[in-house]
């Protein structure tokens, strides 16, 4: 197995060319997914009977999901929450790196293969880092990263449309969608009309459909990054 490694959320993950190279603007999908998770475990008042669910989708490395759990097993277990963490990917090749880190971090993370949640039925929190670049730079960047799990359509919002439509069945109620986007990228490329058009389509979809919309948070540059639902 290929051993190049990646510095991510205090570790360093087995990450080959071959799947998505997690990058430092993900670790602020983990810090806000963890802060929600605790915040909405803190609510539980008593052990749960259902287990409490968790989904990576588009797991890759798996450097989400394990950071992840790392951070809340053990508040799981002091509370005596049964509990479930799931990372999904449409590659095997990167189900078996996740597997492999995962048994590096001796995690109890469950990682299969599926299209977005088609494998799931329900879930407290689904996080994400979907593939969101428009098709329209792609001869404008240059990236090492598998091409599927780089560009998320023609306009670059088509798959997470559909992950938000999944997410709304999948969800419990209260439960939470995290998600990391990239239309702000779009001004880079002089495609403010289409970053506006990336932007409303989401928020429209979302609010139209019944999720509770929070504010985006901004990544490192000012640019805003990871958006936050609630059914």
């Amino acid at each position: 197995m290929e051993e190049k490694k990646v510095f991510f959320f205090e570790d360093y993950f087995l990450a080959p060319e071959y799947v998505f190279q997690p990058r430092p603007e993900t670790e602020l999908l983990v810090e806000k997914a963890i802060e929600h998770i605790k915040e909405y475990i803190y609510k539980i008042s008593k052990p749960k009977k259902d287990k409490f669910v968790i989904v990576d989708v588009g797991t890759g490395s798996g450097c989400i999901i394990i950071s992840i759990y790392k951070k809340i097993e053990r508040m799981l277990n002091y509370l005596e929450i049964p509990y479930k963490m799931i990372g999904i990917d449409i590659d095997m090749k990167a189900i078996k790196i996740a597997v492999h880190n995962s048994k590096t971090f001796n995690s109890c993370v469950d990682f299969i293969l599926g299209n977005l949640l088609e494998p799931i039925k329900k879930a407290d929190f689904i996080v994400s880092n979907p593939p969101y670049v428009s098709l329209k730079v792609k001869d404008k960047i240059t990236v090492s990263d598998p091409p599927h799990t780089i560009f998320g359509g023609e306009k670059g919002y088509e798959i997470i449309l559909k992950l938000i439509a999944q997410a709304y069945s999948v969800l419990k109620e209260n439960g939470f969608l995290i998600i990391e986007v990239g239309y702000d990228d779009l001004k880079f490329f002089a495609l403010e009309e289409l970053k506006n058009e990336y932007k409303k389509e989401i928020f429209s979809f979302a609010k139209n459909i019944g999720l509770k919309i929070f504010p985006p948070v901004n990544d490192y540059n000012k640019l805003e990054r990871i958006l936050i639902f609630q059914k």
